[in-house]
């Protein structure tokens, strides 16, 4: 009888993305596409199909999240401090006011994703061998309106 609990317990344990972050949240993000204000500390979400997850308000610092779709997905106000987005698909994501410093997005596709109110260093996000995204500071004047010619 014990053989059979050990085996499920390994089995579980191996089988469960995650070993730092909270097991049955990791479990709620797979099985609803949604865990908003979890804790998903160092949560390995390697190459998960996560297109459309609201992960709002989740503490997710250094979790590893290469080669991730995290297309369409919520992730405003996140704590995403040293997370590994390397090669992760994050087109059309919204980090609005996340925490992203330290965090690696060494090939990951961007394309329309809000960083607006992003917390970064120096205002900003680099992209070794791809590109250096920065925060403009707001505009000093009223931005002017031109008439288009007919």
């Amino acid at each position: 009888m014990k053989i059979p609990i050990l085996t499920l317990a390994l089995v579980t344990l191996i089988a469960l993305p995650g070993a730092s972050a909270e097991p049955e949240q990791v479990r709620q993000l797979l099985r609803t596409n949604k865990c908003v204000n979890c804790d998903l500390r160092e949560a390995d979400l390697r190459r998960m199909e996560l297109r459309n997850a609201d992960l709002s308000g989740a503490d997710l610092t250094r979790a590893n999240l290469s080669g991730a779709d995290l297309s369409g997905a919520n992730l405003a106000d996140t704590d995403l401090r040293g997370v590994n987005f390397r090669n992760a698909n994050l087109r059309y994501a919204n980090l609005k006011g996340a925490d992203v410093r330290g965090a690696d997005f060494t090939g990951a596709i961007l394309t329309g994703t809000e960083l607006e109110d992003s917390i970064r260093t120096g205002g900003f996000i680099e992209i070794p061998g791809r590109a250096t995204l920065r925060q403009m500071p707001p505009p000093t004047q009223p931005l002017r309106r031109f008439p288009l010619p007919r």
